[in-house]
């Protein structure tokens, strides 16, 4: 075993390691954890980089001083790793260093939920010794299978694909301001390629074909009670050819020959897996947000070009939109009323934010495909502001007490 925590911890005899291409967004916002007592649990979609942030975090950590040997990493998928317990590689590496009981420790514990008997674990580590510990998982069921044992001892951070401005990075590929003519062309090259940061360095449908397959294997099938899997990836095409419109879970539950509630469930594991997110309609109404039919985007539009080919610009881009609000943790929904509709909606009632996606070249505010911001604005005449996305057109208005601006998509998305 002792060979394996040496392979896996190169700083402990002074050896560099990889640390990927930083995403400088994540690395600010966890620049407190070292100072607070609460486990840090990372979770996102499988290969969308959690064991490089966790180098990254180890690289600040040396940065910060931390002696090299109070620091552990464990990858819990390795297959000689996986059945021990995470109270005896505690033991274990303290036994390798003979670190006193006050001594504290830094505890990496990569894929954590292939330990048996982790939240237990952890709980009781986190109680009785004086530790920080940082963990990632692949599936939104780490945090609700604990049962509660860690509520209140951890904080949950949500890695997403790239965003546009680290696709830039990640291609070192950043125009000047002088051929900023190039963003279109690259903004639509990112919302083709997604932001898996892998498929962006070397694009591959193959990469993501069998990424999609193992995230199925491994983060559904091996968790849930799945009878007709076959079924799975079908619902999936389904759902990634009706991203932007309103999806009838009857209708879904008919196509597939799946009863209503398998349908929901499938839905859900999806979800659990950050592959789906579904979206309620923004209403003032409890019972119509409920009892609406929901919008499913994914979480990644380079999965959407694998599932549905290369076309759907503005679809993309409207899918994009839904990750990045997610990204800065702003709640919204749908509006619809009279087959009319805006696509995102956030804040109250009293000053409510929408946001429409229109890629096109030219801006016609008389345009049909409008009413429906306009009938929002009608209903809603104390709206802050309306933010529409186009392909090149820029402009700044008011309509009453809004302001209007719409911008080209690679600009909003750079921003």
């Amino acid at each position: 075993m002792e060979d394996v925590y040496y392979a896996l911890n190169p700083w402990w005899e002074n050896k560099t390691f990889d640390t990927g291409i930083e995403r400088e967004a994540y690395l600010k916002g966890l620049q407190v954890p070292f100072k607070r007592k609460q486990i840090e649990v990372m979770v996102g979609s499988r290969r969308i980089g959690k064991t490089t942030f966790l180098k990254q975090l180890i690289k600040k950590c040396l940065g910060k001083n931390i002696p090299a040997r109070t620091i552990l990493y464990l990858a819990l998928d390795h297959p000689r790793l996986s059945k021990t317990s995470l109270l005896e590689h505690l033991r274990l590496f303290r036994k390798i260093f003979l670190h006193s009981r006050g001594q504290k420790l830094y505890l990496f514990f990569d894929e954590v939920q292939e330990n048996p008997h982790w939240e237990t674990e952890l709980k009781s580590i986190y109680d009785l010794e004086d530790v920080k510990i940082l963990c990632t998982g692949s599936t939104s069921s780490l945090i609700q299978k604990q049962g509660g044992k860690l509520t209140g001892r951890q904080i949950v951070t949500t890695l997403y694909p790239l965003s546009f401005r680290e696709f830039l990075e990640f291609k070192r590929t950043i125009p000047s301001q002088a051929e900023d003519y190039q963003y279109e062309r690259l903004f639509e090259e990112y919302l083709a390629c997604g932001g898996y940061p892998e498929n962006v360095l070397n694009p591959s449908p193959e990469y993501l074909n069998n990424l999609l397959d193992g995230i199925i294997a491994r983060d559904i099938m091996r968790l849930y009670d799945i009878k007709r899997t076959s079924l799975l990836k079908d619902l999936l095409i389904l759902l990634a050819s009706s991203v932007g419109t309103r999806v009838s879970f009857n209708k879904l539950s008919k196509t597939l020959g799946l009863a209503l509630d398998t349908v929901k469930d499938y839905i859900e594991y999806l979800e659990s897996a950050f592959l789906v997110k579904p979206m309620e309609k923004w209403a003032t109404s409890y019972k119509d947000k409920i009892y609406a039919q929901k919008k499913i985007y994914l979480y990644d539009t380079g999965i959407k070009t694998l599932l549905t080919g290369q076309g759907d610009l503005g679809v993309k881009v409207e899918n994009a939109l839904l990750v990045d609000l997610l990204k800065k943790g702003i709640s919204c929904g749908y509006y619809a009323e009279s087959e009319r509709e805006m696509d995102f909606v956030y804040g109250g009632v009293d000053s409510p934010c929408g946001i429409e996606a229109k890629y096109d070249v030219h801006f016609d505010w008389q345009d049909r495909r409008y009413s429906g911001v306009k009938l929002f604005l009608k209903k809603y005449p104390q709206t802050k502001r309306i933010l529409i996305i186009s392909k090149r057109a820029e402009k700044e208005f008011r309509e009453g007490k809004t302001k209007i601006r719409v911008i080209p998509a690679w600009k909003h998305f750079l921003k």
